[in-house]
């Protein structure tokens, strides 16, 4: 299983390669000031990589379709459709509001609210 690293961490680990040009001294150090698993040097090697191509060790935007139904807009509007009555169902509450069920049911459990 790939192991992903925090922002943080892949910075730490591109200033000490620049500092020693030397994967292993990187994985060395890694160990003795994380105490864990240290990052393969095919990793270093990438985040160095992916630092002199792009500047940054950052992630590049994730591809797909975005989820534009759930806007706060529309959280607004299923929270105030709930506010005379909290047990309304989600089919009653996505036909009120003219969107779909799955999304009215998304937004209430990202409400923590119960989907009837």
């Amino acid at each position: 299983m790939p192991c992903t690293y925090s922002t943080k961490e892949r910075s730490w680990l591109l200033n000490e390669y620049l500092k020693t040009e030397n994967a292993e001294a990187v994985r060395r150090n890694w160990t003795a000031k994380f105490g864990t698993p240290a990052p393969t040097r095919r990793t270093i090697y990438r985040i160095r990589d992916k630092a002199n191509v792009t500047g940054s060790v950052i992630d590049a935007p994730k591809s797909g379709r975005p989820k534009s139904v759930c806007t706060e807009e529309n959280r607004r509007l299923v929270a105030e459709a709930l506010k005379d009555n909290p047990g309304k169902s989600s089919r009653k509450t996505s036909l009120e509001l003219g969107i779909s069920r799955s999304s009215a049911v998304r937004i209430l459990k990202s409400m923590d609210r119960k989907t009837y």
